[in-house]
């Protein structure tokens, strides 16, 4: 899908640039031979990686990929997203079958700056889509969903000003809003739409701002920081017990976070924990998070690791055999299948998103559409870890997710895991530096 705004732009400043969605390497096009300088199609170039305050390359689709070789079809090393600007080599390192010339960009990689890419800084997208992500806060864009079902518009190519129907969202989709424009709908009333991040619009009217989960995990700074529980469900109490009687206290609120003494006491068939300030709570109402007493062979040093449980949804960070945080995930249902065994093991962060753009708005699994969830991280398994905006289930059921956090909680594992994502990408397919990885437990 093409970014539409951009199209009106140019028409409007008489530019006849033209703008494509690039979902792999840029399409060929005859370059001067003679500009092409001589590289085996299966040899890394040796280029030096370009200067930070150097000239830049922008991305006008909304995936533009970088690319390992200057060659179409090379291994994709991550990509940027439609307004991101990278630093650039001030010259091509060839043309060969890219017509604008394939340019290494900082870190490492090689851009074809023709139709997914551009020079221009005064690019009519670059404009339309300057809206950059937050990068320290939960969520990286203002996020909305729809109140009700709701067309979703194009710009009519045919008009200046006008946009098309080409499909319908239903009530509850959630999208990020990156601006806004003005134009006639197929009746010919003029509509304020909400620009979205793929370039399509919603009525502004039909929105609402989104309300995520305000849930976050707990910093752990000391030894005595564990045991902990989190409370999972609604209308739980703390309990005082005398001897073997039990009596209701205070209520409870949902994702409470209670620290724990470490005893505990039966009654019958139920188990309570004392908590440090005195009180008690049921077994059956929290979840409980103890210190961890075998670790795998690789937590040595400051080596970077994820222990997740699928049965209790605990995420704990690790860096060696040092927990630092902990917090609750939605975990997909699947992985609690007596044969999951595809997900459970020990597997490796593989790239990053900043938001999941290439994912389709119906993978997640909700009987509505999702688009831009944030701080996505691929494993060597190929599942993913995100932030989902749209409910509060974390620790508390499983869907058809694979492994969903607060957005909170998701841009803090985001920001700790390794690889890093270099200054103005959008996504990371793979690290760009052997070892530099951060390693996932997954178990029951």
């Amino acid at each position: 899908m093409a970014l539409e705004l951009a199209l009106w732009f140019a028409r409007v400043h008489r530019c006849a640039l033209p703008l494509l969605l690039c979902l792999g390497a840029c399409r060929s096009h005859a370059g001067d031979p003679g500009l092409s300088k001589a590289v085996a199609d299966d040899a890394i170039p040796n280029v030096p990686e370009p200067a930070a305050n150097g000239p830049k390359l922008g991305a006008v689709a909304n995936v533009t990929p970088i690319l390992e070789r200057p060659v179409p079809g090379a291994r994709t090393l991550g990509y940027l997203h439609a307004g991101a600007r990278v630093a650039r080599a001030a010259e091509p390192f060839s043309r060969r079958g890219c017509g604008g010339g394939w340019y290494p960009v900082r870190p490492r990689g090689f851009v074809c700056a023709t139709e997914s890419a551009t020079l221009d800084m005064a690019h009519p997208t670059l404009t339309a889509m300057a809206l950059t992500p937050n990068l320290d806060q939960p969520l990286p864009f203002a996020y909305a969903r729809t109140r009700v079902d709701t067309p979703i518009f194009e710009r009519d190519p045919s008009q200046d000003t006008a946009i098309r129907e080409v499909g319908k969202l239903k009530r509850r989709a959630g999208m990020a809003v990156v601006g806004s424009w003005s134009a006639r709908d197929p009746e010919g009333t003029t509509q304020r739409l909400a620009l979205l991040t793929n370039g399509r619009f919603v009525r502004s009217s039909d929105l609402e701002p989104a309300e995520p989960s305000t849930f976050r995990g707990v910093e752990l700074q000391n030894k005595e920081d564990l045991p902990l529980a989190f409370v999972v469900k609604r209308g739980v109490r703390s309990f005082k017990l005398d001897g073997e009687e039990s009596q209701k206290s205070d209520v409870l609120s949902m994702h409470d976070v209670l620290h724990l003494s470490g005893r505990f006491h039966n009654i019958g068939d139920v188990k309570f924990w004392a908590t440090s300030d005195g009180r008690w709570v049921r077994h059956r109402d929290v979840v409980v998070v103890q210190s961890r007493s075998t670790f795998p062979d690789f937590a040595q040093g400051a080596q970077r690791w994820l222990d997740l449980s699928v049965v209790t949804g605990v995420l704990t960070l690790y860096e060696g055999k040092k927990p630092t945080f902990v917090t609750l995930a939605s975990v997909n249902r699947d992985a609690h299948q007596n044969d999951a065994n595809d997900w459970l093991g020990t597997f490796e962060v593989t790239g990053k998103e900043i938001t999941l753009a290439t994912r389709e708005p119906r993978a997640f699994g909700e009987s509505f559409e999702l688009f831009d969830a944030p701080w996505g991280l691929t494993l060597s398994s190929g599942a993913l870890l995100y932030g989902a905006y749209w409910h509060d289930r974390f620790g508390v059921e499983h869907g058809a997710g694979d492994i969903e956090l607060s957005p909170a909680d998701a841009e803090r594992v985001y920001q700790w895991a390794t690889p890093a994502l270099p200054e103005g990408w959008h996504g990371l397919a793979s690290p760009l530096q052997a070892g530099d990885k951060t390693r996932v437990v997954i178990r029951k």
